[in-house]
């Protein structure tokens, strides 16, 4: 299974974001009293940015050769709204499948022709306001936590697997929102707004522009940020790099990105930016690309 094989080594890089975000997280809670409230929310931000990049290290086999033990170390935090077998489960076929299609890649932003001729104009308003930087970040994270929420309830409507795969989301997410405002203190609502809400929206910021749909080159884009951004992203950045090896650790796709020639193949292809700055300057109001795919009927 593409982007499903394990390390057979301890890796302890990985190992030491866990643990410094997991303080990082506790810091906040416990001491979220003596700072200003745009200072936690801020610092909820980067620790569930960097949750969310931890977990997709860790469904591509990582941290430790115990994919047991690697899952058991990010269930809690939980997303809240999608159950981590979900995203596993998606993620790993997003690498097996052609790139953007969608029907076929569940991580494509694009709608067939078909979609959106049937769809109605408030949808179309949005898929296309959904083609720009601001609104992906700042807006769309609302849209997959209502649509997270609401296979969740089907969930729990469906019996069998599917319902305790649910019943144990919820169950993680409980003890989480307990640990962080019944123990904590800190008001649910900053934990939901800044970690949940706001560590989606960062997540979409990396995933903006990383696939187009492209005739040459590389379908996977590459964007060239600082190490504050790489290591928040996890150097996913450099997607390139992880789509044509994604068993290969975060901390080694620099290098692989150089052996494969990353920059020359995103340039010819998706896309080679500078940094996300440049990507803010050309594409906050204006449409990266237009929703509907190109060669999906």
């Amino acid at each position: 299974m593409a982007g499903a094989a394990r390390t057979t080594t301890w890796e302890w890089p990985t190992i030491g974001v866990l643990v410094a975000n997991g303080v990082a997280l506790a810091a906040l809670v416990t001491w979220h009293g003596s700072l200003p409230t745009a200072a936690v929310l801020a610092g909820l931000v980067a620790v569930g940015t960097l949750h969310m990049s931890l977990v997709h290290e860790v469904l591509h086999g990582h941290p430790t050769p115990h994919q047991w033990l690697n899952e058991a170390m990010i269930l809690v935090p939980s997303f809240l709204w999608l159950p981590y077998v979900d995203y596993r489960d998606s993620h790993r076929l997003h690498h097996r499948v052609a790139l953007t299609v969608p029907g076929a890649d569940p991580e494509s932003f694009y709608v067939t022709r078909d979609a959106w001729d049937r769809a109605n104009p408030l949808w179309r308003a949005m898929l296309r306001a959904n083609r720009t930087l601001l609104w992906r970040v700042l807006v769309w994270p609302a849209v997959g936590m209502a649509r997270g929420l609401r296979s969740l309830l089907a969930g729990l409507a469906s019996g069998g697997r599917r319902t305790v795969t649910v019943f144990v989301h919820l169950a993680a997410s409980a003890l989480t929102l307990w640990l962080v405002s019944g123990v904590g203190g800190l008001p649910w609502w900053q934990y939901v707004l800044g970690f949940a809400y706001g560590g989606l929206g960062v997540t979409y910021l990396r995933s903006f522009a990383e696939h187009l749909p492209v005739t040459e080159g590389s379908a996977s884009a590459v964007v060239r940020s600082n190490r504050v951004m790489g290591t928040l992203f996890l150097n996913n950045n450099l997607h390139h790099a992880h789509h044509a090896q994604p068993d290969v650790a975060w901390f080694r796709l620099p290098a692989l990105a150089e052996d494969l020639g990353s920059d020359a193949a995103a340039a010819a292809g998706a896309g080679w930016y500078r940094g996300y700055a440049e990507l803010l300057r050309r594409y906050a109001v204006r449409p990266f690309s237009q929703p509907v795919h190109p060669t999906a009927s």
